[in-house]
C-alpha cells in the first residue's frame, strides 16, 4: 500500500470516528445548553447502547438494523426514568443545580459501571454487523466503519433539522436562550428537560451501538468517549451544534493521523494537545461566543 493510500485510509477512518465522536459532543451540548447541568454518566449510556446492540445482534440473533435502532430507543426510556427520579428534584428547591448534577451523575456513573460488571461480566465482547469491506473509490473500509459513519451523519443531520424546524426543537432552543422567557410563552420546562436528557442519552447510546464492533464492548468502554465529548465541546464551542460536528471531525482526524504517522501509543494525547491549543489560542472554541 502506497503512502497516498495510507493517508487516504487514515483520513477516511478519522472522519468516520470523528462523526461518531460528534454524537457524544452533541448530546452533552444539548444537556448543558438546555438543562444547564453536566452529565458525568453520559459515557455509561454509551456503554449501555453498546451492550444492548451486542446482545440484540450477537446473542438473540436480531438483524443489525434492529440492534442499532432498538438499543438507543431502550436507552432513551431508561434515561427518561433516570431523569425523572434523579435529575428532576434539582428543579424543586435545590440551591445549587450544577453542584447537585455533578454529584448525582458521578454517582450514577459509578453505579452503572458496577452494575455492568455484575450483569454482563468483565469480559470484552465484540458484535459483528457488516463483515465485508466497502470500496469507496480511493479507499476501502470495513463495513462496520461505513455503517458507523452513515448512522452518525444521519443522526447529526436529523438533530440539526429537528432543532431548526420542529416546534419542540425550537422550544429547546428557547429554553437554552432564556428559562424565564420560555416559561412565559407556555413551554413546560420540566417536561422538555426530561426529553432533552433522554434524547441526549439516545445519541450517546447510538454512538456506542455503531462503534461496538470497532472499540469493543466492556463495562468501562464509555469513559474515553465521555472525555472526548467534553474535548469536542471545548474545541467546537460550548452550546454550538455545528461546533460539535466540526470538533468531532477534527478530533477524529487528529487521533488517527497522529496514530499513523507518530505513534498509536499516544492516541489520546493528540486530542488533548488540540484541546490545550484551542484553550490558549481560541478559548471560546470554533463557533463559541
Amino acid at each position: 500500500m502506497g503512502s497516498f493510500d495510507v493517508l487516504g485510509e487514515a483520513i477516511a477512518r478519522g472522519l468516520v470516528i470523528g462523526m461518531v465522536y460528534g454524537l457524544m459532543g452533541l448530546g452533552l451540548t444539548l444537556i448543558i445548553g438546555v438543562m444547564r447541568i453536566i452529565n458525568f454518566a453520559q459515557g455509561e449510556f454509551y456503554m449501555l447502547g453498546a451492550y444492548l446492540a451486542y446482545y440484540l445482534c450477537s446473542v438473540y440473533g436480531f438483524p443489525f438494523p434492529v440492534a442499532i435502532i432498538g438499543a438507543p430507543l431502550v436507552v432513551f426510556g431508561i434515561a427518561w426514568v433516570v431523569e425523572k427520579l434523579l435529575i428532576s428534584p434539582m428543579r424543586q428547591g435545590v440551591e445549587n443545580p450544577m453542584e447537585y448534577s455533578l454529584m448525582i451523575t458521578f454517582a450514577l456513573s459509578i453505579f452503572l459501571q458496577k452494575m455492568a460488571v455484575l450483569t454482563f461480566g468483565p469480559h470484552v465482547r465484540r458484535p459483528e454487523f457488516l463483515k465485508t469491506a466497502v470500496n469507496l473509490g480511493i479507499v476501502r473500509l470495513q463495513g462496520d466503519w461505513v455503517l458507523a459513519s452513515f448512522v452518525a451523519a444521519a443522526l447529526i443531520t436529523a438533530t440539526a433539522l429537528y432543532l431548526g424546524k420542529a416546534w419542540r426543537g425550537r422550544s429547546w432552543r428557547a429554553i437554552a436562550q432564556s428559562l424565564s422567557g420560555a416559561s412565559v410563552v407556555g413551554i413546560n420546562i420540566g417536561r422538555e428537560s426530561s426529553l432533552v436528557f433522554a434524547f441526549a442519552c439516545l445519541l450517546a447510546a447510538a454512538a456506542g451501538a455503531v462503534l461496538a464492533p470497532i472499540t469493543l464492548v466492556f463495562p468501562t468502554v464509555g469513559s474515553s468517549p465521555l472525555i472526548k465529548g467534553y474535548e469536542i465541546m471545548a474545541i467546537g464551542g460550548l452550546g454550538s451544534i455545528s461546533g460539535s460536528f466540526v470538533g468531532g471531525l477534527l478530533l477524529g482526524l487528529a487521533e488517527v493521523l497522529g496514530s499513523v504517522y507518530i505513534s498509536s501509543a499516544y492516541r489520546d494525547l493528540y486530542g488533548f494537545a488540540m484541546l490545550v491549543a484551542f484553550l490558549v489560542v481560541r478559548p471560546q472554541g470554533l463557533f463559541g461566543k
